[in-house]
């Protein structure tokens, strides 16, 4: 038995020296934006009774779906902050683990670099227990910083007991969801394929908790985002939830361990379909080459982000009732006429469109991957130039970023039509959708700039996209100031429709997006490949 683990503090150590500044940026990140939000909310609310309008808005069935329940009976900064927090804060660590597991289990095993470590005197299970602990020690990370920033922020109601419960609530959820990345990586072949089924499992699991929390609370009891939302932190400081998130993480682990066993290296247990003897023309090209290889991520992300926007369609049915009857919410809502869900459409688009970068920016860095195993350069060795080879990654990118958002707008279309005595026109949002295809763009071309320039600091898009999501979630919220919400692409986007169709800002994102894509590809021309 001490063989299966051999070697597994070493090759952990290697592996935290490998990710280190990746690890970091992800700990950092995550830590900033949760204790920048509450030192806000006690200079926007410093008395209870300045925290009432935001405790009725948080009790409509929209945004009941968007951020869980609340536990308003003794509402507090600690409670505001946790229920606006803990949901969104969840999926990005949970997105987190799900990225270092893939990397470092099949993404290493696409590489070949797990057949020099097991010619290694290590265990044969060394490897998996090695990343897996890599995760479970960001998590940790994470989890311990916030448990002590927390409190020391002369916060009254944000205490010590609430501020461990909160962060514990991060610390599991990543490590379930790390878990569950570790099963996948055994049952297929492709780290795109492992992070695409992962993601749809999360991006399910927000669907399930959304739907129950509307309509039944048994629902969303199926979903480990229903349990982390249970929690609630500052107030009854549920520990129920963690306990099953991490009994269930550890059971994630046992069955991760015996598909591990099961299978032989560079190999997925799920049946793959036999290729056939010749290769169609469309195939042979570095565009088919991409569009073959990205197919089953493409599949999950489609399926994910449809299933992304029913969720938000399935709860619009109950939302022009509930603020009817408050005058006070109806002050807040900057509607047109008495249709107020209007008003909540363009901020559920940009969020929706902010997911669909993800993916268009995971198929273009896929030639970083390329790059870094040198595999880029038996397809060079061939007669392709540079600028072929890289636009085929663009245009795989610049469909996703085109498909994406318009199948996320279809889904919610499709529930919102389900659930409205008056639903909104097919073209009304599908356009509210849409819109956003210039932002999400820009977003591929400043990933063109770094990978046409640079060899690293490739990471720089996603924190802008998390800088731009802060700002659209919080800055109502923040009273951010304009120029900061100026210097991210979404902000210049027509909120339809609300909003009339302006076409000055997009025009400027589609110029500036080819000016910076003919950059990149300059550079990506000149660079040294090898």
């Amino acid at each position: 038995m001490n063989n299966l683990f051999k070697g597994v503090g070493q090759l952990t150590l290697f592996y935290l020296k490998t990710h280190k500044w990746k690890m970091l940026f992800w700990i950092l990140g995550i830590v900033v934006l949760t204790v920048i939000i509450p030192p806000t909310f006690k200079s926007m609310y410093p008395h209870q009774s300045d925290m009432q309008p935001i405790v009725e808005t948080s009790k409509n069935p929209a945004m009941e779906a968007m951020l869980g329940p609340g536990q308003f009976e003794h509402v507090s900064v600690g409670v505001l902050f946790t229920h606006e927090m803990l949901l969104f804060t969840s999926i990005l660590v949970a997105i987190m683990s799900i990225l270092l597991v893939s990397k470092s289990t099949r993404g290493d095993e696409s590489a070949g670099r797990i057949e020099m470590i097991r010619a290694l005197p290590v265990g044969k299970v060394s490897p998996l227990i090695s990343a897996l602990i890599e995760m479970i020690i960001v998590n940790i990370m994470i989890t311990i910083l916030i448990m002590n920033i927390l409190p020391l922020m002369n916060i009254n109601s944000v205490d010590w007991q609430g501020s461990i419960v909160y962060a514990v609530s991060l610390g599991s959820i990543g490590i379930l969801f790390g878990m569950m990345t570790a099963i996948f990586s055994q049952l297929t072949e492709t780290s795109s394929s492992v992070t695409g089924y992962s993601i749809t499992v999360l991006l399910l699991s927000y669907l399930v908790r959304a739907v129950g929390d509307v309509i039944n609370e048994d629902i969303s009891m199926v979903s480990p985002l229903g349990w982390i939302t249970r929690t609630f932190a500052y107030s009854e400081n549920n520990w129920w939830p963690i306990v099953i998130t991490l009994i269930t993480a550890i059971i994630f682990l046992m069955i991760a361990m015996i598909l591990y066993f099961r299978r032989d290296i560079e190999s997925g247990l799920l049946p793959s379909k036999p290729g056939k003897r010749t290769a169609h023309k469309i195939w042979l090209s570095p565009l088919g080459l991409q569009l073959k290889l990205y197919k089953v991520g493409l599949i999950s992300w489609a399926i994910g982000m449809f299933v992304f926007g029913a969720s938000y369609g399935s709860i619009f049915g109950e939302l022009d009732d509930f603020i009817k009857d408050n005058e006070m919410l109806q002050q807040m809502v900057a509607g047109k006429g008495d249709h107020y869900i209007e008003a909540f459409l363009p901020t559920l688009m940009i969020i929706m469109a902010i997911v669909s970068t993800i993916p268009a920016l995971l198929s273009l860095y896929k030639v970083k991957n390329e790059l870094d195993t040198h595999r880029i350069e038996l397809i060079m060795s061939r007669p392709i130039s540079r600028i072929k080879l890289l636009s085929s990654y663009l245009v795989v990118s610049l469909f996703n970023a085109i498909f994406m958002i318009f199948i996320a707008a279809f889904g919610l279309y499709i529930a919102q039509a389900s659930v409205l005595d008056d639903p909104f026109s097919f073209w009304t949002i599908i356009k509210a959708g849409i819109v956003h295809i210039p932002a999400i763009i820009s977003f591929v071309a400043l990933g063109v700039v770094l990978l046409g320039w640079f060899n690293k600091g490739h990471f720089i898009v996603y924190l802008y996209l998390t800088y731009t999501f802060f700002v659209v979630y919080l800055g109502q919220l923040l009273n951010i100031k304009e120029w900061l919400k100026d210097i991210t692409p979404f902000h210049h986007i027509p909120e339809i429709p609300v909003e009339d169709m302006n076409y000055s800002g997009i025009s400027i994102l589609i110029i500036l997006s080819v000016v910076l894509i003919i950059i990149g590809f300059i550079g990506f021309k000149r660079k040294d490949i090898s």
